[in-house]
């Protein structure tokens, strides 16, 4: 074979190589290791093809695309990773709430986002709080790893995060009407193919909360007042209190109130 036409399969085989990695997104969870104790009763989260699956009995009901880290798999604090190991629920946000709902500090903010609302990353719809079970995860709670809705649902399928489980607003009610406080909740490195022949494996241990360690669950979730807030959606600006003078130029508002408060006090001394 000439020279030249040797030299080019060379090079379409790596530009092959290059698109087929490219397919198969990042490989931050590459590792398919078998998991050490299984979830007979709970959810199990496959970081390696980024799935989250529903048990009951041993037996998958029901499962999702997810999106975790791309900052990988970790505990460290600050260092915005998904934590492995066992963990359980300890706080559910959002029933009652309209799809789309944004979040902070895990009470509704009244904002209503639209799925890849552009420029936008915030928690919506629901929020699921884990806490960590085992002393290497320890840190999830106060780290605020959740698993909760996202409106970049583009990214869902491959690693997106910093930190918690993403899904789709629709997945996210469908699992939170699934999940209960102290549900155990198993994040795995592997594959959701390898989990579900562990499964099958009943020399493995099953992973249970036992009901004195889920009345130890941290409660700092948002406790729903059962009034529903009036969606705002993202088009709806808050006021900014700036505004703008006869020269085109922006300047605070002035609080008028406070200052007559504040005449009216040194009047009546």
């Amino acid at each position: 074979m000439p020279r030249t036409s040797t030299c080019f399969l060379i090079a379409l085989a790596a530009v092959s190589a290059l698109l087929a990695s490219c397919h198969r997104g990042p490989t931050l969870y590459a590792k398919d290791i078998p998991p050490r104790a299984v979830v007979r009763d709970g959810v199990a989260v496959t970081l390696s093809d980024q799935k989250l699956t529903v048990f009951k009995q041993g037996k998958k009901v029901k499962d999702y695309s997810i999106s975790s880290s791309k900052f990988g798999i970790g505990s460290k604090d600050g260092s915005r990773r998904t934590p492995l190991g066992i963990h359980a629920v300890s706080s559910k946000t959002g029933e009652g709430q309209p799809k789309g709902m944004v979040f902070k500090s895990c009470r509704p903010t009244g904002e209503v986002l639209d799925v890849d609302a552009p420029g936008r990353d915030p928690i919506v719809t629901r929020v699921i709080q884990l806490a960590g079970l085992e002393k290497s995860n320890s840190t999830s709670h106060q780290r605020r790893i959740y698993i909760h809705g996202t409106p970049e649902e583009r990214y869902i399928g491959r690693p997106a995060s910093y930190g918690c489980i993403r899904m789709k607003s629709d997945d996210i009610v469908d699992l939170y009407s699934r999940v209960h406080r102290g549900m155990p909740v198993a994040i795995e490195s592997c594959t959701q193919q390898t989990y579900l022949k562990a499964e099958q494996d009943f020399t493995k241990n099953t992973i249970a909360v036992p009901s004195e360690m889920v009345a130890q669950l941290p409660r700092d979730g948002f406790k729903a007042t059962g009034r529903r807030m009036a969606p705002r959606r993202a088009s709806a600006r808050r006021s900014t209190g700036l505004a703008r003078n006869g020269k085109g130029r922006t300047f605070k508002k002035r609080n008028v109130r406070s200052r007559s408060r504040l005449a009216l006090r040194k009047r009546n001394r």
